[in-house]
């Protein structure tokens, strides 16, 4: 179930990624990083998701399997995402 979580919620974020409806927080840190870095989009926001889990391990929240599989899981699953949806609609990219 972890897992279908994970690939539903990078699905919806590359939804409204590629629709330009505007990036939250976090997506917007993630936007603005990878056109800095030319990074990929996976790594960028996986880099992201573990440091604010570290900082909240630090900060003494609890830290499970599921945290750590989101944490690693979702830039991959959105990387993914927006490749398919991209290649499904045409669409040049998500800048």
């Amino acid at each position: 179930m972890a897992a279908t979580g994970v690939l539903i919620t990078g699905f919806g974020g590359a939804i409204y990624l590629i629709a330009n409806l505007g990036p939250g927080p976090r997506d917007g840190l993630m936007t603005g990083l990878q056109r800095l870095t030319n990074y990929p989009i996976a790594l960028v926001r996986g880099s992201i998701e573990v440091t604010v889990v570290i900082v909240g391990a630090f900060l003494g929240g609890v830290v499970g399997i599921g945290t750590l599989f989101f944490a690693f899981g979702i830039g991959p699953a959105l990387a993914l995402s927006i490749l398919l949806l991209t290649k499904l609609f045409d669409h040049n990219s998500v800048d």
